[in-house]
């Protein structure tokens, strides 16, 4: 392979993520909510999906400082990239499941671990058969070291400063800019789903 985006799953990786999360999303708008807004569980998942929210944000600024515009270029292996392997997929994993948490529903999650299943069988699978082409001997010591996703701080290591790709991070500082609406979003299908007006069609755990 002698490029990443060769590979059909990793160019159509947000189209198959768009292609799982929304129908459920759409049967959860007109279901009965599970967990009140309001209840001592609703607002403990609530703050659970932030602070989860939050991780998201962390992992995929991190990941774009250090990466930028120089993923196929050179094999990162410091900051977020000597805990795990594939931070900015774990900073996606983290805005699934903040969905999970923020829309309360088991159903979901069982999505979003499909969607995880997905990525990892093909689309990292896909980058790491790219990464052992291009760095052979230097990657696979990198794999032996690090962890392919769940970050292991203990391994942590960073240099004092970094060069910086402005264009990579206006592009990442995009896509958080959407995602901040997620959340808003969340709150008012929330605040519809309770309301005794809204269409109530079925359940969903």
């Amino acid at each position: 392979m002698n490029s990443i985006t060769e590979s059909f799953a990793f160019r159509n990786r947000g189209k198959a993520g768009f292609a799982l999360a929304a129908p459920m999303v759409a049967l959860l708008l007109v279901s009965y909510p599970t967990v009140r807004e309001n209840s001592s569980a609703g607002i403990l998942l609530n703050l659970c999906g932030w602070l989860v929210f939050g991780l998201y944000v962390t992992f995929r600024v991190w990941a774009t400082l250090f990466i930028g515009s120089r993923k196929d270029t050179e094999l990162q292996s410091e900051g977020p990239y000597s805990i795990t392997r594939n931070p900015l997929y774990f900073g996606t994993f983290c805005f699934g499941l903040s969905a999970v948490l923020l829309l309360k529903s088991l159903a979901l999650a069982v999505v979003v671990l499909a969607g995880f299943l997905f990525y990892s069988r093909f689309v990292v699978r896909a980058e790491e058969h790219f990464l052992a082409g291009r760095f052979g001997e230097e990657f696979a010591k990198y794999c032996d070291a690090t962890p392919r996703f769940i970050p292991s701080f203990s391994r942590f290591r960073s240099p004092e400063s970094v060069n910086v790709s402005l264009a990579a991070f206006r592009a990442e500082a995009k896509r958080l800019w959407t995602a901040f609406l997620f959340p808003v979003a969340v709150e008012i299908m929330m605040q519809l789903r309770m309301s005794p007006h809204w269409p109530h069609w079925f359940r969903l755990p």
